[in-house]
Formats: C-alpha cells, structure tokens, sequence
C-alpha cells in the first residue's frame, strides 16, 4: 500500500466506477479526500463506504463544467483541510456511438464540456493552490484506451479523452520547474456502472479488442493512482498510466 497519511486529494466523479475505487483506495491508504460529482446519492454512498477507514472523505457536489462551481469545490477543500496536495480528474461522459456523419453538435459539446473542459477547470483551480503553496504536488486525469486505438462511432468521446492525453504532457513540462507532476491514467475496458448497463453484449463487443480478454478492475486503476499520487513516485510525470489488458498494444 502507498502512504497518503495526512495528504489531501480532489477526486472528481467520485460517484461511483473508477472515481469512487481512487477515492476508497487513497482514504485506505491514509489521506483525506473531497469527492465531486452531480450524483449527490452517489456521492452519498462513496462516503458512507469510507467512514470507517483511515482517512476522511467529504463530498462537495459539482458539475465540473462551471467555473464557479469549480471554485466552490477548492475553495470548499481549503476550508476543510486547510491545503491541498493534489487532484484526480476523473469525471467523464459518454456518448452513444453514432456515425460521425450523423453527430449531432449537442452531443460533441456535452461530452467535450465534461471530458476536456471540466478536466481544465478542475486542474486549473486545484494548481493555483498548490502553486500558492510552494510545496509541488500531483494532478492526475482519466484518459482512455480509445484516444490511443479508436473505437468506430465514437469521435467526441476518442477527441477529447485525446486532448486529456496532449493537456498532461503539456503540463508534465510547463510545471516540472514547480516539482508538480502531471500523469494520465488510462483505463481498458473496465467494469463500471456504464459499462454493465449495456449488458455482457456490449461488455463484449469491447473485449474483442483486448488481448488478454478480461475486464479491468476499478480497483486495479486505483492502486496506480494511489501511487502516483504519494511521495514513492517523486518524478513520475508526462507518463501514461496504463492498465487495459493488452488494448494498446496492437
């Protein structure tokens, strides 16, 4: 296990999957943890999931896509904690797949606005703290498989999990100076709410793409996290952390 005692971390679609698996993870490994999102019974329920392990976990609901919103958030950790070591940005949005000829704009704005937009926001507001702080830190975003082996009919989700990708590298370097490390993680097809929805036929049609043939475990992604989020990895950063069972390999 990663030592988080004491730290503190933003995680953003902490409602359930992924987001909710980064948040049981680094509250297990010790630190205190705001979790966001716009499902406020899933932000319920990550809490209450936590309560009795080392760390704290609050939730500040938030659509990632409002700047004030956004600003509450951090704001909202501060008066809690009193600093913030970091932030995860996980919250995401899907869109159905559908023929590029036959996307609508409605569609490429919403899931660009969460994916690429709220990630910007999320992590913008989160460095202006720890760069008034002075002490580093760790900003971490969810990728995807997809923007590295694109999936047919699924072109906003594939551009802006993408620009997630470019964004990370960019800043690895930009704030390198300010010994704040910048990663991206990115998930195979792994076993979410969204994905079990569709029912083992679609699980399916996105293992044929996978090598090893097997679903990835949120809590496998969130181990890496912890990880990458703790003072064990001082200079990880501009990496992508994979664990997709072999997808981008071919």
């Amino acid at each position: 296990m990663s030592d988080l005692s004491g730290k503190v971390f933003i995680v953003t679609g902490g409602e359930s999957g992924i987001g909710q698996a980064i948040a049981m993870r680094a509250v297990r490994d010790g630190a205190n943890i705001v979790i966001a999102g716009i499902n406020t019974e899933g932000l319920d329920d990550t809490v209450a999931s936590v309560s009795d392990l080392a760390g704290n976990c609050v939730a500040i609901p938030t659509d990632v896509t409002e700047p004030d919103q956004v600003k509450a958030m951090v704001d909202g950790t501060l008066q809690k904690f009193g600093r913030i070591d970091g932030a995860v940005a996980n919250a995401g949005a899907f869109v159905k797949q559908t023929s590029f000829a036959e996307m609508s704009l409605d569609d490429w704005n919403r899931v660009v606005a969460v994916n690429l937009t709220g990630v910007f926001l999320t992590l913008q507001a989160t460095l202006k703290i720890l760069l008034k702080q002075g002490e580093g830190g760790s900003l971490l975003a969810t990728g995807s498989s997809t923007a590295i082996r694109p999936i047919p009919g699924m072109i906003p989700y594939t551009s802006s999990k993408g620009g997630v990708h470019q964004l990370m590298r960019a800043l690895a370097i930009e704030l390198a100076e300010d010994k704040i490390r910048c990663n991206t993680i990115v998930p195979g097809v792994t076993r979410t709410q969204a994905l079990m929805v569709g029912g083992p036929e679609y699980a399916a049609r996105g293992l044929k793409y996978v090598p090893m043939d097997e679903l990835v475990e949120p809590e496998e992604l969130a181990a890496l996290v912890s990880f990458a989020l703790s003072d064990e990895a001082p200079h990880m950063t501009g990496t992508m952390l994979k664990v997709d069972a072999g997808r981008t390999s071919g």
